[in-house]
C-alpha cells in the first residue's frame, strides 16, 4: 500500500498536514513527499501474509515462560491495541497512539521543527519512530474518507481516538458515521484521493471496499474495513481480514508465539505512544519514502526485540519514557552503548537503566519543555526571513470552498529559488500547513495551501531556515467578503473570457481551457471545477500584485466528460465572487 501522488498539491493531502494532534517528529518530509512519492517494491514480499504456523523468521519459544510476573498479564486485554498484534513471516513493527491523551500543541515546540533538542534516545526514539508510523497512519486513514476525522480545523461526524499500525495495516478506533463512509468511499472524490471503492462483503461485522477505479495518480490503494467503532486499512483483503481475526482471537498474536514478546509488552508497552519491533520486521518497509527527517540515534540490531513507549502526565508539563530490549547475547559495546545513552536527559533521580546478559530495561521522566524550541535562538529576525524568501517572490490565490459547510484554501506560491528549507502557514483560524522538500531548498514554483475559514481570516507565512528556526515573512488577508454583482460585472465583463473545451483522447478527464480576451481589473482569476478533483483547479494572478489579470492569461482545467461545471471566480479590492460559469460541451 504504497500510494503514488502525481506532482500537485490536492486537499485531502492538506487535510493531513491539518493533523488534529501535531505531534509527529520527523514528519516535515511528509508534506513535500505527498506530492510524489514511490512505491516500495520490496514491501510485498516481505509482508506476505502466511498459515498460522511461524516461519524460521518468527522470533519463537518452545517453551511456555516460568517468570510469574506474566501470569496476570494479558497483553489481548490489557493492552488497548494487544488484541491486533498479529505477525508473519517478516515478524511484526507496530505503533500505536492515544490522540486524545498527546499533547495539542505538540512535542516538537509551537515552531514546528522536526529535530527537537532532547538529545536522549529513550525519550526520542518513541517519538521519533513511533510518531512517523502513526503520522502515515494517518495518510492512510485518507483512502478511507477520515481526512477531517484527524484533524481540528474541520469538522466530521466520524472521530478517531487511537490508531494502532501493524507492519502495513492501520487500524483506528473510535466512532465511525459508516453510512457517510460509504458515500466517500463509493466515490471519486478528493477526500479519497480520487479513488472509488466497491463494497464486495460483510466479514465478522464489518463491510469490505476494494478499490475498482484508480486514478494514474495513485498506486495501490489500500482495502478497507469498517464497522461503528473501527476502521482498518490494508494492502489487501486478505490482511484485513487476518487482522480482523487476530482482533477476534481468532488469528494467533505475536505474544501467543513468543514469550519474549509478552514480557516486554508488560515492562514497556503501557503509554500514549508506543512502538515495538520483533523479529526481522523494520521501521522502513512500512515508512518507504516517508522516512523521518530526525534521526533517533538508536535503532534495533538484527536479532533484538524491543518494546518502547511514551506517556504523558495528565498535567501536560511531564512525560515518562519506558523501554525494554531482549536479545539471546547482548554484546559488551551494545550494552555500554544503551547505558551510558539512555536516560541522559531524564530528571533528577528519575532515570533507571538495568542491563543483563540478555535483557536491558530503562525509564526516565522528562520535562515538556525540553522538547520544546521557542528560544531566541531558533527565532529568525524577519529580516534574516526575507533574506531566506524575499516577500515580493510569493503569490497569493484564495480559493473559496466547494460547499456551504467546507473550508476555502489561500495558497502561496513561490516564484523564484530560495535558501528555505521550508515554509510554513498558519491562518489566524488555526489551519496552518508547512511544506519542506526532502532534497534540498525551496525552488521556484513550489505551492503550499492553508486552509481558512471562508468567514474571514488571516494568514501568516514564515521562512524556516535548515536548522529549523522560523522568522515571519508577510501577513495576508484572506479575501473573503462577499463581491457584488456589479463590481463583478465591471472588473470581468461577459465577453472577457473565451471557453473551449477538448475531449479526453484516453481517461477520463476532459481538458477546459478558459483564455482571457480583454484586460480585467481582477486581482486573481480562478476557475474550479465542481465534479473533478479539487486538484484540477486553475489560478491565475496574485492578491499582492500592483498587475490586474490581463489580456493573454489563460487557465487550464481538467473536467468529467460526463458532466462537470465550472465555476470562475474573481478578487477584486478584498472581495470574492462568481463571474462566470461553464456548464460542460455542448
Amino acid at each position: 500500500m504504497s500510494p503514488r501522488f502525481a506532482p500537485n498539491n490536492d486537499d485531502s493531502a492538506t487535510q493531513m498536514n491539518q493533523s488534529r494532534r501535531r505531534f509527529l517528529l520527523g514528519m516535515g518530509a511528509l508534506t513535500a513527499a505527498l506530492a510524489g512519492c514511490s512505491s516500495d517494491d520490496d514491501q510485498e514480499a516481505n509482508d506476505t501474509p502466511t498459515d498460522n504456523t511461524p516461519t524460521d523468521d518468527t522470533p519463537t519459544e518452545d517453551t511456555p515462560t516460568d517468570d510469574p510476573s506474566t501470569d496476570s498479564f494479558a497483553p489481548a486485554s490489557d493492552l488497548p491495541y494487544g488484541q491486533w498484534l498479529t505477525t508473519n513471516q517478516s515478524g511484526l513493527f507496530f505503533a500505536y497512539a492515544n490522540l486524545d491523551n498527546l499533547p495539542e500543541n505538540g512535542v516538537t515546540g509551537s515552531n514546528g521543527s522536526s529535530s527537537p533538542p532532547l538529545d536522549d534516545p529513550l525519550a526520542l526514539y518513541p517519538l521519533v519512530i513511533g510518531g512517523a508510523a502513526v503520522g502515515v497512519g494517518q495518510l492512510s486513514l485518507s483512502f478511507a474518507g477520515l481526512a477531517q476525522a484527524v484533524s481540528s480545523q474541520a469538522t466530521s461526524d466520524s472521530t478517531v481516538s487511537e490508531v494502532t499500525v501493524t507492519n502495513r495495516v492501520i487500524i483506528a478506533e473510535g466512532s465511525f458515521a459508516t453510512d457517510q463512509l460509504h458515500e466517500r468511499l463509493t466515490e471519486a472524490t478528493d477526500q479519497t484521493f480520487g479513488v472509488a471503492h466497491e463494497q464486495t462483503g460483510t466479514v465478522r461485522g464489518y463491510d469490505q471496499y476494494e478499490p475498482v477505479e484508480v486514478p494514474d495518480s495513485v498506486n495501490d490503494p489500500p482495502a478497507v474495513a469498517v464497522a461503528d467503532e473501527t476502521v482498518i486499512v490494508g494492502p489487501d483483503i486478505s490482511r484485513l481480514e487476518q487482522t480482523i481475526a487476530a482482533g477476534d482471537g481468532n488469528q494467533p498474536r505475536i505474544f501467543e508465539t513468543n514469550e519474549n514478546a509478552t514480557e516486554l509488552l508488560k515492562e514497556a508497552g503501557s503509554g500514549d505512544l508506543v512502538v515495538g519491533q520483533f523479529g526481522s520486521a523494520t521501521s522502513e518497509q512500512l515508512f518507504g519514502d516517508f522516512q523521518p527527517n530526525t534521526e533517533p540515534q538508536f535503532r534495533p540490531r538484527s536479532g533484538e526485540n524491543m518494546v518502547a513507549a511514551v506517556n504523558f502526565d495528565a498535567s501536560g508539563d511531564t512525560f515518562e519514557s519506558q523501554f525494554a530490549l531482549a536479545a539471546a547475547d547482548l554484546g559488551e559495546d551494545r550494552k555500554e552503548e544503551i547505558e551510558m545513552s539512555f536516560g541522559t536527559a531524564a530528571l533528577d533521580n528519575s532515570r533507571s537503566v538495568d542491563v543483563s546478559t540478555d535483557r536491558i530495561t530503562a525509564t526516565g521522566t522528562y520535562d515538556v519543555e525540553q522538547l520544546s524550541e521557542d528560544t531566541p535562538d531558533q527565532e529568525l529576525s524577519q529580516a534574516a526571513a526575507a533574506e531566506l524568501v524575499p516577500p515580493d517572490t510569493l503569490k497569493f490565490q484564495y480559493e473559496p470552498p466547494r460547499s456551504e459547510s467546507g473550508l476555502g484554501q489561500l495558497w502561496v506560491t513561490v516564484t523564484e529559488e530560495t535558501e528555505a528549507a521550508a515554509i510554513r502557514l498558519e491562518a489566524d483560524s488555526g489551519g496552518g500547513n508547512e511544506f519542506q522538500p526532502q532534497d534540498g531548498p525551496i525552488r521556484a514554483g513550489a505551492n503550499i495551501v492553508a486552509p481558512v475559514d471562508p468567514a474571514g481570516d488571516v494568514v501568516t507565512v514564515f521562512a524556516v531556515n535548515d536548522q529549523g528556526a522560523a522568522g515571519k515573512l508577510v501577513t495576508q488577508s484572506v479575501p473573503t467578503d462577499e463581491l457584488s454583482e456589479t463590481t463583478a460585472s465591471q472588473a470581468v465583463p461577459e465577453d472577457a473570457l473565451s471557453f473551449s473545451y477538448e475531449s479526453p483522447d484516453a481517461g477520463n478527464v476532459g481538458e477546459l481551457t478558459i483564455e482571457v480576451v480583454t484586460d480585467t481589473e481582477a486581482d486573481t482569476l480562478v476557475a474550479q471545477p465542481q465534479e473533478g478533483l479539487r486538484a484540477f483547479t486553475a489560478r491565475a494572478g496574485s492578491l499582492n500584485s500592483d498587475e490586474p489579470v490581463g489580456a493573454g492569461t489563460t487557465l487550464e482545467t481538467g473536467v468529467e466528460p460526463e458532466g462537470d461545471e465550472v465555476l470562475v471566480y474573481a478578487t477584486v479590492d478584498g472581495a470574492t465572487g462568481e463571474v462566470a460559469r461553464w456548464e460542460g460541451p455542448e
